[in-house]
């Protein structure tokens, strides 16, 4: 059995003060962006203990803007509510990776045809800044930068397709997905030169104003369900730790060694 890479776990304080309710907003729309982007970027570990009283402390708010933060995020899949038992970041769970895969994979090939035939020479021009943005960061190894410009290279996309409202469903619904990725930064799995040859397949197919070409590259870019669960499979140091984090829910469920 591989050997689990754990993700040293800081203590509450430490997460939430550097960041003390920036950004613009009411008090539980920040509270909710906070502990999101904490979650996300696998900060605030999967089944970690998430106390209400504890996190409105630090912050110096009153608890019933946690609450709704929370209330929020379990119905996003990312918190998990136990009646009578506490509130604790969710797990990572294959089933809802898959369903965010899915959703992403429609809309992002959908976007792209609609970007082939709508966009402008400022849209593409924004589209190739990013690209070279990608290959500078990649280059000095600033592998943060390269995920925050993946991410706005996607949503320039919609933006190019004139359907920028739909980016933020997708980004809501693909809180999973993040996870995971940034689980594979951690653990240095990196296909960051893949990621550019395709992002400019996708951008060559966008200015050719070929919807097809553009549907076929972003299929190329963001793979198949198929590929996702064999991604998965194939990383026993990923996959070993995500099962490691299941097997500590309150459900106790015994590590499962394959995806069948």
């Amino acid at each position: 059995m591989s050997e689990v890479v754990q993700i040293p776990a800081l203590p509450l304080e430490e997460l939430l003060r550097p960041f003390l309710m920036e950004g613009t907003g009411n008090t539980t729309n920040k509270v909710y962006r906070l502990l999101r982007q904490l979650i996300v970027e696998v900060r605030l570990l999967p089944g970690r203990a998430l106390p209400e009283k504890e996190v409105a402390a630090i912050l110096h708010v009153s608890k019933t803007p946690v609450r709704e933060a929370i209330i929020r995020l379990s119905e996003e899949g990312l918190i998990k509510v136990v009646p009578q038992g506490g509130t604790f970041v969710a797990t990572i769970e294959v089933q809802r990776y898959i369903e965010a895969c899915f959703i992403r994979f429609r809309l992002e090939a959908g976007a792209a045809a609609e970007a082939a035939k709508r966009h402008t020479f400022e849209d593409l021009g924004r589209l190739e800044l990013l690209l070279n943005q990608q290959i500078e960061a990649v280059e000095s190894e600033d592998y943060t930068s390269f995920f925050e410009l993946d991410e706005s290279f996607h949503k320039a996309i919609f933006a190019a397709a004139r359907l920028s409202g739909v980016w933020s469903f997708v980004n809501q619904a693909k809180g999973e997905i993040d996870r995971m990725r940034h689980l594979k930064m951690v653990f240095g799995v990196r296909r960051t030169g893949e990621v550019i040859d395709e992002h400019r397949a996708i951008v060559e197919a966008i200015g050719a104003a070929s919807p097809d070409a553009a549907v076929a590259a972003m299929t190329r870019h963001l793979g198949s369900l198929e590929s996702k669960i064999t991604e998965l499979s194939k990383d026993p140091k990923l996959w070993s730790y995500i099962e490691s984090i299941n097997a500590t829910t309150t459900e106790k469920r015994r590590p499962r060694r394959s995806l069948t």
